[in-house]
């Protein structure tokens, strides 16, 4: 009886190891015949009824028209890998990312919304960016390389920054912070903007040339005092006569920077010279030529001009002090601040 048994099994297990194996290995669970027919193991997509979808990978685009034997170089379909690059050369050799699906689609490899996807990434495009080729930027042998830039100006524009000459950037140390002046949404390079909060461009120095202080072109720092830029104006000053007057170079003490130098308001002169804008002569005057008669030199002056009628009252009064004299030099050395008390 045992020795029956054994007969019997022995030939099953020799049929059972010499039956077929799946050649599409062993992960395939579906049905032959939802790819295969009677007529013959070639696979009939037209008569198939296998569905792709249930892969998890949708056959659409240029996909639906690929040979399956472009992805399963095998007949084990499970050997087949879903993304991209495992079936496609990465052209860009990873200076993208592997996630073509970013600007590719199954359709076509033509992407007509790079600027779109481009404002997502830490550098988006504007202004004169927004018209540049990809290639300005991004150069390689291959042009299909795109490897991450730096983001800030002079990544890209050192070259303009060094060869810039009108000013001359390197020699008057700008700093390569270029949107300080320029703008990043600009079509050129005119600069626009220029943070000159150190000395402030208004009034009078609301200037359009650069160059009317600047004047050797090279863009470095300048003294903020007047005299230094205005030397000449007080030179030639004739009305009055800054130099033979002996006035202080210190210019914001009468003018402003309003243009032309007006107006001009000599406040200083009560606590230097003679009060004349408070006091007793407040209002009494009409201009400088009132009292100072040569307007070639303002050094002198005359106090006669206005009180020679008082000349025989003065006179009396005076009479019994020495020295006395009815002349301007004396009203002012014994009456400094313009009263009959001092």
């Amino acid at each position: 009886m045992r020795k029956l048994s054994f007969l019997i099994v022995l030939p099953l297990l020799t049929v059972m190891a010499r039956a077929p194996q799946n050649p599409h290995g062993d992960k395939l669970k579906i049905d032959c015949s939802d790819c295969h027919s009677p007529q013959g193991w070639t696979y009939d997509a037209e008569s198939a009824s296998f569905n792709h979808e249930t892969t998890g990978f949708i056959l659409d685009g240029q996909h639906l028209y690929t040979e399956c034997r472009a992805c399963h170089t095998t007949l084990v379909f499970s050997e087949a890998k879903p993304s991209c690059v495992d079936c496609h050369a990465d052209l860009h050799k990873n200076t993208v990312g592997l996630d073509c699906a970013r600007c590719h689609n199954p359709n076509s490899w033509l992407v007509h919304n790079i600027t779109e996807i481009h404002q997502l990434s830490r550098f988006p495009l504007v202004g004169a960016h927004h018209k540049a080729d990809c290639q300005q930027c991004h150069t390689s042998p291959s042009l299909l390389e795109f490897q991450p830039l730096g983001i800030e100006c002079i990544d890209c524009h050192r070259a303009d920054y060094e060869a810039a000459i009108n000013p001359n950037h390197l020699q008057s140390g700008f700093p390569t912070d270029c949107d300080d002046c320029h703008r990043i949404d600009g079509f050129e390079w005119r600069a626009s903007g220029i943070n000159h909060d150190f000395f402030p461009l208004t009034k009078g120095h609301q200037l359009e040339n650069c160059a009317a202080c600047h004047k050797t072109g090279i863009f470095e720092p300048l003294p903020s005092d007047c005299y230094s830029c205005h030397q000449a104006d007080f030179n030639n000053a004739v009305n009055p006569s800054h130099q033979q007057t002996g006035f202080t170079t210190q210019c914001l003490d009468c003018h402003t920077t309003d243009p032309g130098w007006e107006p001009a308001r000599f406040d200083i002169h009560d606590a230097f010279y003679f009060p004349v804008f408070t006091g007793k002569h407040k209002g009494e005057w009409d201009n400088c030529s009132t009292c100072h008669t040569d307007p070639n030199n303002y050094s002198s002056f005359s106090c006669l001009n206005c009180h020679e009628h008082r000349k025989a009252e003065m006179d009396d009064k005076h009479k019994e002090i020495g020295g006395y004299a009815y002349n301007s030099l004396n009203c002012l050395n014994c009456h400094p601040n313009g009263t009959e008390d001092d």
